[in-house]
C-alpha cells in the first residue's frame, strides 16, 4: 500500500467518528428542544392556575410576577406573557393539550396569546373548537406549517370581530398608503413608503414581472458599507423601466392587481371573499367583499372553481409536451406559493413539480403537480424527497426514510367545529 493510500484511509477513519458525533449532537439539539418545549408547557399552564390564586404572596411573600423576576431571572415581557399565555390557555383546553403534547410551539401559543387576548372567554371557546377540529379532520396540526397554523388563527379572530370593524380597518390603512421621496444633495433621492395589500399588489406585481428572475442572495456587506441584495436592485432597474415605459407612451395599460377568487362548491352559501396575490414571503392577505367588489373594476379578477382543495378546472391533455397553461394556472390557484413543508416563498418563485415524474409514467393532471420555489426543487430532487398531495384537503406529504412532514395550501382557514356536543372532556386542562 502506498503512503497516499495509507493517509487516505487514515483520513476516513477520522472523519466518521467526527460525522457520527455531529448526528447525535444533532439529534441531541432535537431532544433538547422537545424537552424544553414540554417543561415550558408545564409553566405556562401552572403560571396561568397560581397568578389569581395568591399562593406566591403567601409563600414568598412577593407577587408571582415579581417572584418570577427574582428566581428565574425574567425580563418584564417574559414573565407577562408567561402569566397571560397560562391564563388564556385556560379558555382554550384543546390548545393547550396541543401544546403539552408537542404539537405546537411555545412560538406559536405567544402568536395566538397575541391575537386572542383582546377576544370574551366564549370567543376563545369557539376558536379552540375549531383549532380542535382542524387538527382532527387534517389527522394532526402539523398539517398547517407553524407560520400557516398563527395566519389561520389570525384570520379565524378576525372573523369574530365585527365585519364593519374589519371594514373601518381597511380604510384606515388605505388612506395610510403613502410614498415619500427624499433629495440628497448629490441630485440623487431615496423613497421610503407604506401601503396596504390592495393599493401594494399591482406595484409588486409589476415589479416581479418587469425584473429578471430572482437572483441568489448575496453578502449585504460590501468594502465594510451595506449593499443592496441582488433583488432590490433588480427590482430598482425594474421600477426605472417600468416608469419608462409610462413616461414613453406605452400603449400596455398600467399594472392592476391580481385577484384569485377561490370559489368552493361546499361554500356557497358563505360570505364572499378572496385573497390578493403578492411576490412576497408570509400570509396571503384577504380582502372582505366590500374590497373585492372596488376591485372588480380596477383589477384582474380571474375565478376558480374547487371541490375542497381539488381544482376543477382541469385540461384533459394530460399527456401533453408540456404542461398546459390552464392546469397550470389552476395549481397555481390552489398552491399559492411554495408547497414544501416549512416554505414561506411566494408564488412568483415556484415552478411545477411532477410528483411521479414523467419518465415514471407521471402526467399533467394537478393531482401530480405542485410548486415548488427553484430552491427547494433542487432540494427535493437532490436529496430525495418523495412529494404527495391529498386531493381532498390539498395537503403535500414529504417523505424521506424516516421522516414525514406535511403542508397545507397557504390560506387554509381553521375547520368549523362539529355541532355536536362533546363528551366533556375538551373542558380540563389536559396536566
Amino acid at each position: 500500500m502506498s503512503v497516499n493510500e495509507g493517509t487516505a484511509s487514515a483520513a476516513s477513519l477520522i472523519e466518521r467518528p467526527a460525522q457520527d458525533g455531529q448526528a447525535a449532537e444533532l439529534q441531541a439539539l432535537l431532544d433538547d428542544v422537545r424537552a424544553a418545549e414540554r417543561h415550558l408547557a408545564r409553566a405556562v399552564v401552572a403560571a396561568g392556575r397560581l397568578a389569581s390564586s395568591g399562593v406566591a404572596e403567601r409563600v414568598e411573600g412577593l407577587p408571582l410576577e415579581l417572584l418570577l423576576s427574582l428566581a428565574c431571572r425574567m425580563t418584564g415581557a417574559d414573565r407577562r406573557m408567561l402569566v397571560t399565555a397560562g391564563e388564556v390557555l385556560a379558555d382554550m383546553p384543546a390548545t393547550a393539550r396541543l401544546f403539552h403534547e408537542g404539537a405546537i410551539s411555545w412560538g406559536q401559543v405567544r402568536a395566538v396569546v397575541a391575537a386572542v387576548r383582546r377576544l370574551s372567554a366564549a370567543d376563545r371557546a369557539e376558536l379552540d373548537s375549531r383549532v380542535a377540529a382542524s387538527a382532527e379532520r387534517h389527522d394532526g396540526i402539523d398539517a398547517y406549517d407553524p407560520d400557516q397554523l398563527v395566519w389561520a388563527v389570525d384570520q379565524a379572530v378576525e372573523q369574530l370581530r365585527d365585519r364593519r370593524a374589519v371594514e373601518r380597518a381597511e380604510r384606515r390603512k388605505r388612506a395610510g398608503s403613502f410614498l415619500s421621496v427624499q433629495s440628497d444633495f448629490d441630485g440623487g433621492f431615496t423613497l421610503y413608503g407604506q401601503y396596504d395589500a390592495v393599493m401594494g399588489a399591482p406595484i409588486l406585481n409589476a415589479l416581479d414581472a418587469a425584473a429578471t428572475p430572482p437572483a441568489a442572495s448575496g453578502n449585504r456587506q460590501a468594502a465594510g458599507e451595506w449593499s443592496p441584495t441582488p433583488r432590490s436592485r433588480q427590482f430598482g432597474q425594474a421600477l426605472t423601466e417600468v416608469c419608462a415605459d409610462w413616461l414613453g407612451g406605452d400603449t400596455k395599460r398600467p399594472a392592476r392587481p391580481l385577484v384569485i377568487a377561490h370559489v368552493d362548491l361546499s361554500q356557497l352559501d358563505a360570505g364572499a371573499g378572496g385573497t390578493v396575490e403578492l411576490a412576497v414571503r408570509g400570509g396571503l392577505p384577504r380582502v372582505t367583499a366590500a374590497t373585492l367588489e372596488a376591485l372588480a373594476a380596477s383589477g384582474d379578477v380571474r375565478a376558480v372553481l374547487f371541490d375542497g382543495a381539488r381544482p376543477l378546472a382541469v385540461t384533459r391533455k394530460v399527456k401533453a409536451g408540456t404542461i398546459p397553461a390552464d392546469t397550470r394556472f389552476a395549481v397555481r390557484a390552489r398552491d399559492l406559493g411554495c408547497r414544501f413543508p416549512g416554505s414561506t416563498d411566494p408564488l412568483a418563485h415556484t415552478d411545477l413539480h411532477h410528483t411521479v415524474h414523467r419518465e415514471h409514467g407521471g402526467d399533467h393532471h394537478p393531482e401530480n403537480l405542485l410548486s415548488l420555489s427553484r430552491r427547494h426543487h433542487t432540494l427535493t430532487h437532490r436529496h430525495g424527497w418523495r412529494l404527495k398531495v391529498t386531493a381532498e384537503t390539498g395537503m403535500v406529504t414529504a417523505r424521506r426514510r424516516h421522516r414525514a412532514w406535511h403542508s397545507l395550501p397557504r390560506g387554509t382557514p381553521l375547520a368549523e367545529a362539529c355541532d355536536a356536543d362533546g363528551d366533556g372532556d375538551a373542558a380540563t386542562l389536559p396536566f
